[in-house]
């Protein structure tokens, strides 16, 4: 890999405009199969060092992953399996932050609060009345739905459980899709009813658990790990200019800086402000992303004269010299490496 790519990579948490998720949640899906029956694999140690660069894995790549591991371990109850391996660790700063909570009314609002931190796949909301307490995932991708859902379920039911140390009840867990396991399997792996083919994929419980104390709470430390939550957060947030440009350099490859910055309703010299304060420059984002689609295209053997054209160089020999510099490798070199960081 070229010094130009490692040093963009390994600086900024890149997402080029599509949602991410942390490495720690991707290494604890991975690390969950040390937990289960299932044996390594040398394709999913493949697909862990492109993961590995990434401060913050794209979805497509997130993707990529849970469709290798459908096709490598042919399971049905594989959510449910790493789903209920995963611990508090995994989830960042979040996981300590829900750890020092003092009860679980607080951790479930730090959750609804600071999950996009662990992952921007999906998005996790509450409703209440007199009796019942529901928290509903709402997850934004459609690849291998059923057991993405299955395994944020599990791992909700377990972490609740080990966050009260095992006081929490939950009275039953409900999915849109369809069992791939018998109810009866469901119910032994949640511990609690489970329903199917319901309006929401959620976790229900009677509201009163909501005031169970936390056996680890502790305010100092809730307190600290709040502030770097709010930190990564606002981080996260301050990406959506970034997202934006990315995306207009997708649509749009062969747009300079002038007329991407008029399409965001600003100038050229603002827009240079916005981004220099977040430490990066228009040429380097812009790089950034047409290497991106470079390494997407390759990858789908598209033609080296077409991939010049959707990206914008006047020919051939002009991608070439560009990819060269992003990489240190030729299209070509990069192609027999086979390879995509």
């Amino acid at each position: 890999m070229g010094h130009f790519a490692l040093t963009i990579r390994d600086t900024f948490m890149v997402n080029l405009g599509q949602a991410t998720v942390t490495q720690q949640f991707t290494k604890a899906i991975v690390a969950a199969l040390d937990g289960s029956d299932l044996p390594p694999n040398d394709e999913l140690n493949q697909l862990l060092a492109k993961i590995r660069p990434y401060k913050r894995v794209p979805m497509p790549l997130q993707d990529e992953l849970w469709r290798l591991l459908v096709r490598l371990y042919p399971d049905p109850g594989l959510g449910l399996k790493l789903g209920l391996q995963v611990q508090p660790g995994h989830l960042d700063v979040v996981g300590f932050l829900l750890l020092s909570c003092d009860t679980l009314e607080d951790a479930m609002d730090v959750l609804l609060t600071y999950h996009p931190i662990v992952g921007e796949g999906g998005e996790f909301v509450s409703t209440q009345d007199d009796h019942s307490c529901r928290l509903i995932y709402a997850p934004f991708h459609n690849v291998v739905r059923a057991q993405r859902v299955e395994a944020v379920m599990a791992t909700l039911v377990r972490l609740t459980r080990y966050l009260t140390g095992e006081a929490f009840n939950p009275g039953f867990v409900t999915f849109q899709h369809e069992p791939t396991l018998s109810v009866v399997e469901y119910e032994q792996a949640l511990g609690c009813e489970v329903r199917f083919g319901q309006l929401a994929d959620a976790l229900v419980f009677d509201t009163s658990q909501l005031s169970l104390p936390l056996v680890q709470a502790n305010s100092d430390l809730f307190d600290q790990m709040r502030s770097l939550a709010d930190d990564q957060l606002s981080q996260l947030q301050q990406f959506d200019l970034r997202s934006q440009i990315a995306n207009l350099i997708r649509e749009h490859p062969n747009w300079g800086k002038e007329r991407i910055a008029e399409a965001l309703g600003m100038s050229g010299r603002h827009l240079n402000r916005n981004l220099s304060r977040e430490g990066v420059t228009f040429k380097i984002l812009a790089d950034q992303t047409r290497l991106s689609m470079a390494e997407d295209l390759l990858a789908q053997q598209v033609s080296k004269a077409d991939i010049a054209e959707r990206l914008g160089f006047n020919d051939e020999s002009a991608f070439f010299k560009a990819f060269k510099r992003w990489t240190g490798l030729t299209p070509t070199e990069f192609e027999q490496r086979g390879t995509r960081r």
